[in-house]
């Protein structure tokens, strides 16, 4: 059990800075090459709130995404990016059976960028942030139960969520606490929390964190972990 127990921290650390040598690979390659293009085809929205330096803006979601590719030189390397990765992979693997001759795409996307401490360029003045670190703390070491749900308006999975979501902080008022966290408008707590994929909850009992759950939980999982003695 001890060396399982070694194993599976050399396997996290590993990966952990296997994802932070990808975002840091990423910034030099693009950089080294002078005619290299970035493109962020996350929404306009999500561009403005911060994008990565020399990025231009070519939304995945809008209709006419793959009639704008299709006219970019393809004998220029392009690296391109989103929040997570999954819409830049999409968007790369389009790119390359169009023939582009060099897509390279940012794994992680800007979760891992902020996660490897790299900087954005805010494309519109930053909006002060409604909640801050520090009153977010004073209300998890106030409550006793505090569930943390980080997400974003414009996530498939997220939405999808909100019905569940609203039963049950109706059926658990006033035995637990859930705050639901923009992590667009709140950067600097989705940062503190290393938060790298959405829907992500956290779960804190008598301000100890007492729990992780990444993507979409159902209403089971939701009765286990809020009732907590």
């Amino acid at each position: 059990m001890k060396y399982l127990f070694f194993g599976l921290m050399l396997m996290q650390i590993f990966a952990c800075n296997a994802q932070n040598s990808n975002t840091v690979e990423f910034k030099a390659a693009f950089e080294k090459e002078k005619e290299a293009i970035l493109i962020d085809v996350r929404t306009p929205e999500e561009f403005k709130s911060g994008a990565i330096e020399k990025a231009v803006n070519i939304d995945y979601n809008d209709p006419k995404f793959e009639e704008k590719i299709v006219h970019l030189d393809k004998k220029l390397p392009y690296y391109v990016y989103c929040l997570s990765g999954g819409r830049s992979s999409s968007a790369a693997n389009f790119m390359r059976k169009q023939g582009f001759e060099k897509v390279v795409d940012l794994k992680g996307g800007i979760l891992a960028w902020q996660k490897s401490n790299l900087p954005l360029k805010n494309i519109e003045p930053t909006k002060k942030e409604s909640l801050t670190l520090e009153s977010l703390q004073k209300i998890i070491d106030s409550e006793k139960l505090v569930l943390i749900d980080f997400y974003a308006p414009w996530c498939g999975p997220c939405k999808k969520m909100e019905p569940l979501l609203e039963a049950v902080t109706n059926d658990y008022k006033g035995k637990a606490t859930i705050i639901r966290i923009n992590i667009d408008e709140s950067k600097s707590i989705a940062q503190h929390y290393r938060i790298d994929e959405i829907p992500y909850f956290k779960v804190f009992v008598s301000g100890k964190e007492n729990g992780n759950y990444i993507g979409q939980i159902d209403r089971e999982t939701f009765d286990r972990i809020l009732k907590v003695d």
